[in-house]
């Protein structure tokens, strides 16, 4: 099998959903490609766009160093990119997608963002109706300019590509075909077990019936927790981050619409003591509400201590408490009509998505290895950077896509007002703003991605696949507030209908 062909199969597997089951396989043929990217050897030298563009891609997801310059050969001598072929959008698309795998200070890949961007949106066109037809790439090409592949939620890309990898006429084999349809319908079966389970959890619970104000989206944090976490091993840790989205989200509403400000104080004191005695002060509705989270943060802790003998119990607390501190500032900024700096909204606000949150007991739960004090405090000390892009990524993918409405409900100003006020900019100037910050977080989520090693890579992979399925959830609208179509038919997609 030649370079090229290597490159495609690795780009299929994981596309269709399969790259799990061939780690060892993949990782194995990434580090002999890795070894061999020097001046001397055939990937240097090749002139063919789509085979680097595409090898570079799969070497920087995968953590591995490999340069930009590996494109200045498709460049002129005043350092621009080299008008090519209307044929090769195969090439441009997937110099397109390896673009986005820029960190901070790549002018090459900027460069190379922008120009496939005009090209693909132009000329690209032409490009695919000057040969045969390819419907499969004119796809392609539309979905990647939508948004690109690497800030897809990886369970989503797989539901779609195998509807579209069966159209193929060149698909590298139709056993692989059959395998990725097997392993989806396999997988989905086992999540739907999963949200039986954890449907009961909530039903039980009664929040839905007894607080009649906050939102019931039981599936739609399934769907969420299953975003970072697809694989069938991390059952236990979706059905977890499933209670957790939930009673984040309940909390929210409290602090967001219901609770006057002294009740809230309470709650917020009740949380940072974790005194169950505390809820002799707070109204009923709150009683219910602390009572499932206590209940339920408690039994996440036994069990961890039971599997691996360790309390994590500090740790949760300490994190819910901040959780709940931090909403309690939003509300007192909406009760008082403080509109906040950018910068001070924003240092609250990657708290208040949950980002930090979600996170810690994603880590606490997957981590298969032995817990210590030592190893969690240095964990969070290396990877607080990560977690803050991530984050803050969740924080303004939300806002772009919902602040309008949540401040006509009575919600805090988002960043986009934020900015507005500070500056006197537009609404559409403030919005330019922070997608142009937000693109800047995904390169230094980027940066993380190449400094990763083989302990922390799956934690790694899951705060991408928050900062991704932020992206998809938010893509058209709120999607985790309100139960709309395009949501709707993703959740269907993934959890309703099997692949045939």
């Amino acid at each position: 099998m030649d370079l090229l062909a290597r490159l495609e199969l690795i780009d299929d597997l994981e596309r269709l959903g399969l790259g799990y089951l061939f780690e060892k396989e993949i990782s194995m043929a990434l580090d002999f490609m890795a070894s061999k990217m020097d001046v001397d050897d055939d990937i240097q030298k090749n002139d063919d766009l789509h085979a680097t563009a595409l090898s570079f891609r799969l070497l920087r997801q995968h953590g591995y160093e490999v340069s930009q310059d590996v494109f200045k050969r498709f460049m002129d001598q005043e350092g621009n990119f080299m008008e090519c072929d209307h044929k090769d959008v195969r090439g441009m698309l997937s110099l397109f997608e390896a673009s986005n795998l820029g960190v901070e200070g790549e002018s090459i890949l900027e460069q190379a963002r922008a120009f496939t961007s005009r090209y693909l949106k132009a000329d690209g066109i032409k490009g695919i109706s000057s040969m045969k037809p390819d419907l499969l790439l004119a796809e392609l090409v539309d979905r990647s300019l939508e948004l690109p592949l690497h800030l897809r939620a990886p369970r989503l890309e797989a539901r779609w590509y195998i509807d579209q990898y069966q159209k193929r006429e060149d698909a590298n084999d139709h056993m692989l075909l059959q395998l990725a349809k097997l392993d989806f319908n396999l997988v989905q079966s086992i999540h739907q077990e999963e949200l039986i389970a954890t449907w009961k959890w909530w039903n039980d619970l009664g929040l839905q019936n007894k607080l009649r104000f906050s939102r019931d989206r039981l599936v739609e944090c399934f769907y969420f927790a299953m975003g970072l976490f697809s694989e069938p091993h991390f059952r236990y840790c979706r059905t977890e981050m499933t209670k957790v989205n939930c009673l984040i989200i309940t909390i929210d509403d409290i602090y967001d619409i219901y609770g006057t400000l002294d009740e809230l104080q309470l709650f917020t004191d009740a949380v940072e003591r974790w005194d169950i005695d505390a809820i002799s002060q707070l109204p009923y509705y709150m009683k219910l509400c602390f009572s499932a989270l206590y209940n339920t943060i408690n039994q996440i802790a036994y069990d961890t201590l039971n599997e691996k003998n360790f309390d994590i119990s500090p740790y949760l607390k300490k994190a819910w408490a901040d959780q709940c501190k931090a909403f309690l500032v939003e509300a007192k900024w909406y009760n008082s009509g403080y509109i906040p700096t950018l910068e001070e909204y924003m240092n609250n606000a990657l708290v208040t998505a949950g980002g930090p949150l979600i996170l810690l007991h994603s880590y606490l739960l997957i981590e298969s290895q032995e817990i210590t004090t030592e190893a969690l405090k240095c964990f969070l000390e290396s990877k607080s950077s990560l977690i803050r892009w991530s984050s803050l990524i969740l924080r303004l993918t939300d806002d772009l896509a919902t602040s309008t409405a949540e401040i006509q409900r009575g919600d805090v100003s988002k960043s986009i007002q934020c900015y507005m006020h500070e500056t006197g900019a537009s609404e559409e100037v403030a919005r330019e703003y922070i997608k142009h910050l937000s693109n800047g977080m995904w390169k230094n989520m980027n940066q993380e991605l190449r400094i990763s090693s083989g302990s922390t890579r799956s934690f790694i992979l899951i705060a991408l696949n928050l900062a991704r399925m932020s992206e998809c959830i938010f893509q058209y609208g709120d999607g985790l507030g309100v139960q709309d179509r395009e949501t709707k038919a993703q959740v269907l997609s993934l959890l309703v209908e099997p692949t045939v």
